[in-house]
């Protein structure tokens, strides 16, 4: 039984203090003591020592050695993850994670978190971000699916949360690509601007290639003989600046087919490179020359883009999409032209049909409300 001693402080004060038996520790096989001291009443020592005696008798004043802080498992996760996924993914996962994720979990135990904290994250984080949310949410149910891997839970509450849904509204009508008339307009707008632009969106729109994958093409890439340009290689930012790495998948590998006159226009934009590049003493000739430079010769941005489609379709008089909305209307337009699921997904180097399948749903609605009329005039042809 614990004694409570009573003793008197350098100040002549009487206080009360006790020092409890916690059994033995379970990692090094020391007995454990827990003292308190301080106390200006017995009543108070009394009331503290029967605190920790149910605390200790019911397992929870000292936590297991299977248990451990969110914080340091999700440290432990994005050390392993980080070896799995190129540098420009990293960067926006560790970003989300400490922005996002950390701060809400960091000090919980993994085995104390519920689902209703789970669900007050998710719904949090929804309102913040309603359409990237879910980005933190595969962190948090990763980071627990490896506490479940070690033995730290046993189960996954991330697993039962209830996903919102952002809710269409007015602001939301128009959809993240062009018809055949909006782009004829933004690529007329984008000729007078400039033969740079003009050339950088029109192979945008005529290739389906990301955005990335524009920014990193060398004049090397393109196949004058063979009307193609070879994806190899993509635009991505890094903790250590703009890089150049390999595309998103193996499928993303791939030889594009262009049509006379976007070749025609890449012809005529590097001509006017060179003819720049050289006012400025630098050699256009080598094979590593960037098809789209900034004035340093150098990267272009991806914000610069973007500023530049807001620019353009505002004198357009259209609504602006962004720099991926160019490889949507490409994909779309491909579908209206009448070219099959397998074709399209080669062409902008989706290693999974499901992908294609998925993202064009719009443009795969369109076709199948036709087939009817369609097959009835192949019949009565």
């Amino acid at each position: 039984m614990t004694k409570i001693i009573k003793y008197t402080n350098k100040d002549n004060e009487t206080l009360y203090k006790f020092r409890f038996y916690a059994g033995i520790d379970e990692i090094t096989g020391k007995q454990r003591y827990i003292r308190r001291q301080g106390f200006t009443s017995l009543k108070a020592a009394k009331d503290e020592l029967l605190k920790i005696e149910y605390l200790v008798s019911t397992n929870q004043y000292f936590k297991s050695v299977k248990s451990g802080k969110f914080g340091d498992v999700l440290d432990e996760w994005l050390a392993l993850h980080k070896e799995t996924v190129k540098a420009s993914t990293w960067q926006f996962i560790e970003l989300r994670a400490n922005n996002h994720v950390r701060p809400y979990f960091k000090d919980m135990y993994v085995d104390k978190i519920t689902l209703r904290h789970c669900q007050d994250f998710v719904n949090k984080t929804f309102k913040k971000a309603p359409v990237a949310y879910v980005y933190s949410l595969s962190i948090v149910k990763n980071t627990l699916d490896y506490a479940l891997r070690l033995g730290m839970i046993e189960s996954n509450p991330m697993l039962y949360v209830i996903k919102p849904k952002k809710q269409a509204s007015i602001s939301d009508k128009h959809d993240n690509y062009y018809n055949k008339d909006e782009l004829k307009k933004f690529l007329d707008v984008a000729k007078d601007t400039s033969l740079k632009k003009y050339t950088l969106f029109r192979l945008l729109a005529y290739s389906g290639m990301r955005i990335g994958e524009c920014l990193a093409l060398t004049w090397h890439d393109l196949d004058y003989k063979n009307n193609t340009i070879a994806i190899n290689k993509t635009l991505a930012r890094t903790n250590n600046g703009i890089k150049i790495q390999t595309p998103k998948t193996k499928a993303s590998n791939r030889v594009i087919s262009l049509d006379n006159e976007t070749i025609q226009v890449l012809k005529m934009w590097q001509l006017e490179q060179r003819k720049q590049l050289l006012k400025v003493g630098i050699n256009a000739m080598d094979s590593k020359q960037l098809i789209f430079s900034n004035g340093k010769n150098s990267f272009i941005i991806v914000p610069t883009v973007r500023l530049a489609i807001k620019q353009i379709a505002k004198k357009a008089g259209i609504h602006s999409i962004t720099t991926h909305g160019f490889r949507h209307t490409h994909a779309t337009l491909l579908f209206a032209s009448g070219l099959d699921i397998k074709q399209v997904q080669a062409r902008l180097g989706h290693s999974n049909v499901q992908t294609t399948l998925n993202i064009y749903t719009h443009a795969m609605k369109e076709k199948q409300d036709k087939i009817g009329d369609e097959f009835a005039k192949y019949i009565n042809f």
